[in-house]
């Protein structure tokens, strides 16, 4: 996703996977200066306040309740071997699940459609194991991770499709998705991947955003829409404008969350500890639940369940020792590919084996490192 960014996301380019209707494929970001103008940019990049006359139809639902002030998210890895087994294994993470507030699949996951990177965890799987009607059994809320803006659609409307399709698939087959996590759309309006970019200014992707924005709120005004960027990609400056900028529009996100690459960090001699705590604060001036993104971010190359944990682990101190536990905690994998092309670590289950670096086992000992054990 990232994120993605997220599997998505960021710079290395084993790890950019982009939300393709069908397929995600990799490629390298590059900036490209906000100067530049974009390639025939669409007529609806500097969006009016008017309705919006495209997208889904709207739902007869109610608005969404008050955003909880704090979260915890999970996130398996896309082609996780026992993805599925969160399911019909419940015993094994009933301690993790206690503490888990939101479950995030990806898109690709909810699609009926190929999918190399999940293995065999797509739609049909989900349903299958009942997923979506025991997460609403459990008390535990569906989010979906989405594209907004990316450089195969700058205008965001196949990106609509996508994620309406996924979130109908959801309703459909038992489930209720309460939050969709737009996927780095500040950067997607820039970003060049496999030749292809949008080309946008900052203003003009936000333009595009709020029209996402507004069209996803229009048709599903039980759903709050988030967004996720990456760090350092992105200054806290930057960062910060590119959130003024939705404000200023009318259509702030409902939360934002850090996907941050401490490799990149470290390499760019940035004050992550500072630059957490001025994001941290800027966020709760504005009204905005911040939170932070937990995975293997000063280990791309992590290749056991082992590594994972542990760089994980790192991360989690690192941000916990800048600003305590974030309002929004996610506990996200994307690492791959493995040989198989799948998107696998860690493995998920069992919560309590010493001996297993599970995914579940990193929720439970990692909030409670931030004293929510």
């Amino acid at each position: 996703m990232s994120r993605h960014g997220a599997p998505r996301r960021r710079i290395p380019p084993q790890l950019v996977v982009l939300l393709a209707l069908a397929v995600a494929a990799c490629g390298s970001p590059q900036r490209v200066p906000d100067t530049s103008p974009p390639p025939n940019p669409p007529q609806s990049a500097e969006i009016s306040t008017s309705a919006p006359t495209t997208g889904p139809a709207p739902t007869a639902t109610a608005t969404p309740a008050a955003l909880p002030s704090e979260l915890v998210w999970f996130g398996p890895n896309f082609g996780s071997h026992d993805y599925a087994e969160l399911f019909t294994r419940p015993e094994e993470w009933a301690m993790a699940r206690s503490r888990i507030d939101v479950f995030k699949f990806s898109v690709q996951s909810v699609l009926n459609a190929p999918c190399d990177i999940c293995g065999g965890n797509t739609l049909p799987t989900f349903v299958g194991v009942q997923a979506f009607e025991k997460l609403a059994d459990w008390g535990i809320a569906i989010g979906i991770d989405a594209g907004a803006v990316k450089e195969w659609d700058c205008t965001g409307t196949e990106e609509l499709g996508v994620a309406s399709t996924a979130i109908d698939n959801v309703r459909a087959n038992g489930g209720t998705v309460s939050f969709l996590d737009m996927d780095e759309p500040f950067l997607g309006g820039e970003a060049v991947v496999n030749d292809k970019t949008c080309g946008y200014t900052m203003q003009q992707t936000a333009a595009v955003t709020v029209r996402f924005l507004r069209e996803m709120n229009a048709a599903y005004p039980n759903i709050l829409v988030g967004n996720t960027e990456p760090y350092p990609y992105f200054s806290v400056a930057e960062l910060k404008r590119w959130t003024a900028a939705l404000e200023e529009r009318g259509t702030p996100p409902a939360y934002f969350h850090l996907d941050v690459d401490m490799v990149q960090a470290r390499t760019d001699g940035r004050d992550v500890v500072a630059d957490l705590k001025e994001l941290s604060r800027f966020f709760h001036v504005h009204g905005i639940p911040f939170g932070v993104i937990f995975t293997a971010n000063s280990n791309w190359n992590a290749a056991s369940d082992r590594a994972y944990f542990d760089s994980t682990m790192d991360w989690l101190r690192t941000v916990d020792k800048a600003i305590g536990k974030p309002q929004h905690v996610l506990f996200q994998s994307w690492l791959g590919p493995a040989p198989s092309g799948a998107h696998e670590l860690p493995v998920n289950l069992p919560e309590d084996d010493p001996s297993v670096f599970s995914h579940t086992r990193l929720v439970l000992e990692g909030l409670a490192a931030v004293g929510r054990g």
